[in-house]
């Protein structure tokens, strides 16, 4: 239930049409608010980024049998004159020869043809006259977004009043809504502080809300791109000189655009915000102000939250008078409860009864409270209402009572994901390569070429990974009876062992650690090795075709992003870095200060590097859990297997690029055996290597040593050459190269990822 401490401040439907709309819009911009393709190419033409336009249909002849196979597999369908979200279809992929919809409704040919010609016959047109047909892109959200919702497209709804951004809300598409942000179908309506970019309060069907269904809190959610998103808003008034004005955007991952605009918006917005929106309107309405700019400063000013009693308040659940709740015992029980407001104290059936103490989840809320046995008829649990004053009880709250086992299931998903949020959490916080690449590699490289006869002592930046902490939260990390649970409890491992090789730098037992996190090279790999270097001993030879410099390769890297939609990577060097080209997870590529690529190997980076970890990287933040965008344990051997097998079916001639890993087995099997010095002298006479190019190589084995002399590895390298076979044995078994892109997986995982409900069809290199 809401309540507003002055209810004169609330800006109702008459209020806001006679005060607002009507004085300050007229009948003209009104019109021009309604006609979305018009105000589509208004505001592109003035610089603001809307979705892209593929068709408009005005009458029934261009729908066509010709005109639906143009179509793409993803599009939105929108009536240019509709409102309140009436009307528009959005659908996400094709199956066959259907399209399919966020809530799994398909529409093959004959119903996208009928759904179309109810929009030319003015279905949802307001005035019920012909309109015309929008066929838009669909657009994706920006990946921040998947901690509130996986269904749909959030769109923020900003009011705007004298140039200055006067409330805003976040509308979150849900399975209800069948993935339209529209609140009268049941989406979810998050204010947002104007001040901050951040959520406050949470609304569905006119009821208070504390958390997403995911189970994610509302409440501190920040909204990316927020200063753009108040300035464009800002813009859009201004170019379009309606003075009262809402604006519909959204977020996605190159940035943010412009929805649509409305002229009739307002009421709503107040219920997500817990706040008034009349007072603030009155607030600005004298003011004088000139620039876009400063109206953004000026409600950044004016309407940020400032703490007060009211708001510095938990919120609280809402219950209603009969409730599920989840009894804590050995095997846990779903209670019918009652709330009695009368009774002085909490009863239970005797069949439940564990002791004075009940331990149960309430809404969510985990409570112990005190407890008798009781003779129970309609009911397992009776609460007293003295014991709930952590919570909202609204006697009209409608509760669905469902099976135990689909409470049991339900409340395994949610655990599952907050699981997958705090094991990736930690993951984030293990930074694995920043600690063990030496940071005097230049001045170790000078000295050792002057006198190759003495091993490089290598320096390292020193490791602030919180250890203690991690592990203490790794130990508290729950086992959840959900399919996804082995995954986790691998990646829990693998974190553990990562710990004790950050922990074991530079120590004699670097070696062996390294060998548990990546394994180890077997004499059978390395006999495999020489093989495979026998067998194709013509590539050892300088690697043919055009020596690219920098500029021309950062232009061959673009056009490869532009052309699969990538252009949100950005590329930035550095210049104390072992390998030329790195692909990191926050959308970075970092290049080698002033690297250079034969036109051939830069093909095989691209397919390498953006084509496979990428593409990987991309596929899993699509997915429903995060562990596929971050790395399920061990994904690493089958993605660079993966990058290898990709780069080779390119049938370039890579010269020693091609013969790469296996070197790596050779000097990775004999580096156990050797130290640096001898391991240099070694791999440069038998192979022919130039000095440079057995530095690298062995640089990359001793990495992590600080006496690089000891018979020690790093076995990371190994991945490449072992990871390739075991993609060639997977193709083998007949199995298909494709399932491996829909997220950081390996191999292995696939008989649980194929069980995973809700996973979305990965793209991959063509």
């Amino acid at each position: 239930m809401f309540s507003f401490s002055k209810a004169k401040d609330i800006l109702g439907l008459n209020a806001r049409n006679l005060q607002y709309v009507m004085r300050y819009n007229s009948l003209s911009q009104r019109k021009f608010s309604r006609d979305k393709i018009f105000s589509k190419h208004f505001l592109e033409s003035r610089g603001i980024s809307v979705a892209k336009l593929y068709h408009h249909v005005v009458n029934h002849r261009q729908l066509t049998s010709d005109f639906f196979s143009t179509l793409p597999p993803c599009f939105a369908v929108k009536p240019n004159q509709g409102s309140g979200g009436e009307g528009i279809l959005v659908l996400e992929k094709k199956q066959k020869h259907s399209w399919v919809s966020p809530s799994g409704k398909k529409f093959d040919v004959q119903g996208l043809y009928r759904h179309s010609i109810e929009i030319l016959d003015g279905k949802y047109s307001p005035a019920g006259i012909h309109d015309t047909i929008l066929f838009e892109e669909r657009l994706e959200p920006h990946p921040d977004f998947r901690h509130l919702s996986s269904v749909g497209l959030p769109d923020i709804r900003v009011i705007v009043f004298n140039l200055v951004p006067v409330m805003a809300m976040i509308r979150i598409p849900t399975y209800d809504s069948e993935g339209k942000a529209n609140m009268e179908l049941g989406a979810i309506g998050v204010g947002i502080d104007i001040g901050s970019g951040q959520t406050t309060f949470g609304a569905q069907n006119f009821s208070r809300i504390q958390k997403m269904p995911n189970g994610h809190r509302i409440k501190g959610f920040q909204i990316p791109f927020w200063d753009e998103i108040l300035l464009t808003a800002s813009q859009v008034q201004n170019f379009s000189g309606i003075g009262y004005l809402g604006i519909d955007l959204v977020v996605t991952k190159p940035g943010v655009k412009v929805l649509e605009i409305n002229a009739l918006s307002g009421t709503k917005i107040q219920i997500a915000n817990k706040a008034p929106l009349k007072k603030r309107l009155e607030k600005i309405h004298d003011l004088k102000v000139m620039t876009s700019e400063e109206g953004v400063d000026i409600a950044k000013k004016l309407f940020s939250r400032k703490p007060s009693t009211d708001e510095s308040l938990p919120l609280k659940p809402v219950l209603g008078m009969m409730e599920s709740v989840i009894l804590h015992t050995e095997k846990p029980h779903i209670l019918k409860a009652k709330v009695d407001l009368m009774c002085d104290t909490n009863l239970v059936r005797t069949q439940f009864y564990q002791g004075a103490m009940l331990d149960i989840t309430l809404q969510g809320k985990r409570l112990k409270i005190p407890v008798k046995k009781g003779v129970l008829k309609d009911c397992d649990l009776i609460l007293s209402g003295k014991f709930l004053t952590d919570f909202y009880i609204d006697p009209a709250k409608k509760v669905e009572f469902l099976a135990p086992e689909v409470v049991t299931s339900q409340l395994d998903e949610k655990m599952m994901h907050s699981v997958d949020e705090k094991v990736c959490e930690l993951d984030e916080k293990v930074h694995l390569l920043s600690f063990i690449n030496p940071q005097n590699i230049l001045e170790q490289k000078a000295l050792f070429l002057e006198n190759p006869e003495f091993s490089p002592q290598f320096l390292y930046r020193m490791c602030d990974t919180p250890f203690t902490h991690i592990r203490r939260e790794l130990k508290k990390i729950p086992e959840v009876n959900h399919v996804m649970y082995p995954l986790f409890a691998k990646k829990i491992e693998e974190l553990g062992i990562k710990l004790d090789l950050l922990q074991s730098i530079g120590s004699k037992a670097f070696g062996s650690v390294s060998a548990q996190l990546f394994g180890d090279v077997s004499e059978h790999t390395y006999r495999s090795a020489l093989k495979f270097l026998k067998q194709n001993r013509e590539y050892n030879r300088p690697e043919e075709g055009d020596l690219l410099d920098t500029n021309a390769a950062i232009k061959a890297i673009e056009q490869f992003l532009k052309r699969y939609k990538l252009s949100h990577w950005k590329i930035k060097f550095l210049s104390n870095a072992i390998s030329d080209i790195q692909i990191t997870k926050r959308h970075v590529i970092l290049l080698k200060k002033g690297a250079r690529f034969r036109a051939n190997r830069l093909q095989a980076v691209l397919v390498h590097e953006i084509g496979t970890h990428i593409f990987r990287f991309e596929n899993g933040k699509s997915q429903p859990f995060r562990i596929f965008e971050r790395g399920t344990a061990g994904y690493l051997k089958t993605e660079e297997g993966l990058a290898i097998w990709n780069q080779n079916q390119l049938k370039l001639d890579l010269g020693y690029k091609f013969l790469k890993p296996a070197y790596f087995i050779v000097a990775l099997y004999l580096g156990k055996k050797m130290g640096f010095c001898e391991l240099f002298h070694f791999m440069k006479d038998t192979y022919d290597f130039s000095d440079n190019r057995a530095w690298k190589i062995c640089v990359k084995v001793k990495r992590g040593l600080t006496d690089t002399s000891q018979k020690q590895v790093f076995t990371k390298d190994s991945l490449y050459f072992r990871g390739n076979q075991e993609i060639e044995r997977f193709i083998e078994q007949g199995k298909d190269i494709k399932d491996l892109y829909v997220g950081k997986i390996r191999t292995g995982d696939l008989k649980v990822v194929q069980q995973i409900e809700g996973m979305k069809p990965a793209k991959f290199l063509l």
